[in-house]
């Protein structure tokens, strides 16, 4: 670090000092709930792309 000079305070001399301290704290919670009701939201939109994906395919072959 470098080292600070200290003038005397002289008539005429300007003598400012700042001094500024930041402090960031940041959190982020997700709650998804239970597991199960979670699972059970995976599983379903799986279940629905199958079905769309099924359906997609019989109507090409019409």
């Amino acid at each position: 670090m470098k080292e600070l000079k200290e003038f005397n305070n002289q008539p005429g001399s300007n003598n400012n000092k700042n001094d500024v301290r930041v402090t960031n704290n940041f959190t982020l919670n997700i709650n998804l709930g239970d597991p199960l009701n979670l699972f059970a939201l995976i599983s379903g939109i799986i279940i629905v792309r199958i079905l769309v994906k099924k359906r997609k395919v019989k109507r090409k072959k019409m």
